[in-house]
């Protein structure tokens, strides 16, 4: 969630100044109730020339730069003005903490701690206002952070650097204030408590129904419970008001993701992305990516890892898919996993582990890892979840229970290549055949198509439903491939177990020619037997003889080849009798 502090309620004042009493000059006040911080740094290095106060300029230009996000140009100047000499006591006083500030927001919760730490810790000072200073001090004054400031910073810090008894003392110390309940609503939501934060939020509206950001907030959390549709709707009472908030359209595009695609999603954030102001750009910039589907991950994602909490998470799927599960492993280890995604990430990540070395322990936690996720209270009703539970029982050979969940949410995925996939291989697991072979020849995707575990499948399908010369022209499409002799093993066992002996006799004799060894020879001389035997069952039936006999004449010809098998006339000897004898040509 992005932090920000609240926005500058100033009442308008009388300038003191010389420069000021020119009817109609802008006020700083003017720019920062627009937010405008670019117009007030504009005015800020007018007043610098027109000889204002360089200490109270540097102050309010640091203070401009934060709220356009640019973190280490106010970072840089706030350090330039804690090395000067003479700085007010109402500036000085609160360095440490703005310092502090800055670091969290990029990143540097080490160096934030620090900062925050150097700070005092008394109250903060504040004298009758001087009438002879410029506005610029003024105004400072009422925007510079409260005490309370440290203590809200101390408990995000401490969840960022998962230090929990720091969390619970900064928990405790929070009062029953719209600043305090904020920040608990906001960890709340870090922690993956969304029910919780929207409880909160809701409190505070019920009270507060002009702080209208409130509902981008309640909007997030329900973004994150998968209520996008909702989301939508509270999100719009903001929008009708601010339509041009960076938070508020990029998260409308990521609704629009989730309910349609990318490229609608894309077009909504064009204007914020086209806009000058850089706030929140670091998020604009990883949304984009997702949204484009990886597209610039390597070049994006790696400088937002400890800035965007989706980013370490995201940059670690894009290496999942381009089949580095050792590079996703080390981005996902640093951290204990809080979040869903991360659980099904670490589970995807163990399982390819898993297929490389066929290291039990990786298959263990990927069930663990699948079962924690569909097992629990918020997930085991959504689609997520219920694809964990049969991921977790699939890994288990449990296939029965693999089909309960898919048919579960089967409907959502009617044209979803994977999820067809997979449903295939659970009911060609559980003999549906049928089934199975309309959801394999339903895949679109080539790299599916040409895997061996796919070609598996469609061939043991084909087979098993009385189709084997379907499954024999798989094996003469994939002659030469890696895969094609595991193929030919199967298609000539699958055969030879349903009676289909010429398909069978077919793939045993490539397979003798392949590998020579007795097995092969042996199944090549039992299916050709099976042959001659279906042969006199036709006869003796009378249906069918020819289509017999023209079976039994292919059968015979794989045992007349130029290398025969020196056995091979102690078979070819007795069947060649018994078809003359049966006027069968052969």
């Amino acid at each position: 969630m992005i932090l920000s502090r609240s926005k500058p309620a100033v009442d308008s004042r009388a300038s003191t100044g010389a420069s000021s009493a020119k009817k109609g000059f802008p006020k700083l006040e003017d720019f920062m109730s627009k937010r405008d911080y670019i117009g007030a740094l504009t005015l800020i290095e007018f007043l610098q020339q027109d000889g204002a106060a360089g200490v109270w300029c540097d102050a309010w230009a640091a203070w401009c730069h934060f709220h356009l996000g640019e973190y280490q140009r106010a970072l840089d100047a706030y350090s330039a003005l804690q090395r000067r000499e003479g700085v007010d006591a109402r500036v000085g006083d609160n360095l440490d903490i703005d310092m502090a500030v800055c670091y969290f927001y990029l990143g540097m919760y080490k160096e934030s701690k620090e900062a925050i730490e150097k700070a005092p810790n008394c109250s903060l000072k504040r004298g009758e206002r001087d009438m002879q200073r410029s506005y610029l001090v003024e105004i400072y004054s009422l925007c510079s952070p409260f005490p309370e400031v440290s203590n809200r910073l101390q408990f995000h810090l401490a969840h960022k650097l998962e230090d929990e008894e720091t969390l619970m003392s900064a928990h405790a110390r929070l009062r029953d204030v719209p600043e305090d309940q904020l920040c608990l609503a906001a960890v709340h939501h870090l922690r993956a408590h969304h029910q919780e934060a929207i409880d909160v939020y809701k409190r505070l509206l019920a009270d507060k129904r002009n702080y209208m950001a409130l509902n981008v907030y309640v909007a997030l959390c329900y973004y994150k419970l998968d209520y996008y549709d909702v989301s939508q709707e509270v999100l719009g009472v903001y929008l009708s008001h601010h339509p041009t908030s960076t938070v508020a359209c990029n998260l409308k595009a990521c609704n629009l993701f989730r309910l349609y695609n990318g490229k609608a999603a894309e077009n909504e954030l064009r204007q914020t992305v086209s806009e000058q102001h850089t706030f929140g750009q670091d998020l604009v910039k990883h949304n984009l990516v997702v949204f484009r589907n990886g597209e610039g991950a390597l070049k994006i994602l790696p400088e937002l890892v400890d800035v965007v909490p989706e980013a370490r998470l995201n940059l670690a799927g894009y290496k999942l898919r381009n089949r580095e599960a050792l590079a996703a492993r080390a981005l996902l280890e640093p951290l204990q996993p809080t979040s869903p995604l991360h659980y099904i990430l670490r589970a995807v990540v163990a399982v390819q582990i898993y297929n490389e070395t066929g290291d039990e322990e990786q298959l263990k936690l990927a069930q663990q890892s699948f079962q924690v996720v569909g097992s629990s209270a918020s997930e085991c009703d959504t689609i997520p979840g219920r694809q964990c539970m049969a991921s977790s029982y699939f890994l288990a050979a449990q296939f029965e229970e693999v089909l309960v969940y898919l048919n579960s949410i089967k409907s959502f995925f009617v044209n979803d290549d994977t999820f067809n996939f997979n449903y295939a291989q659970a009911k060609v697991a559980t003999g549906c055949y049928r089934e199975a072979a309309e959801f394999l020849m339903n895949i679109q995707d080539e790299s599916v198509r040409s895997g061996y575990t796919y070609l598996a499948c469609l061939c043991r399908c084909h087979v098993m439903n009385k189709e084997p010369h379907l499954a024999w022209d798989i094996c003469v499409k994939s002659a030469g491939t890696p895969d094609s002799f595991a193929l030919l093993q199967l298609v000539a066992n699958d055969s030879y177990r349903m009676g289909q002996f010429l398909v069978a006799a077919r793939a045993f004799h490539m397979l003798d020619r392949l590998d020579g060894g007795p097995e092969m020879w042996e199944g090549l001389r039992g299916a050709v037997c099976g042959c001659a035997q279906m042969a006199a069952a036709a006869m003796r039936g009378g249906a069918g003889g020819a289509a017999a006999a023209g079976e039994l004449r292919e059968a015979l010809a794989l045992l007349r080849t130029p290398r025969p098998q020196p056995r091979a006339e102690h078979i070819l000897r007795p069947i060649t009798k018994w078809a003359q004898q049966n006027r069968i040509p052969i």
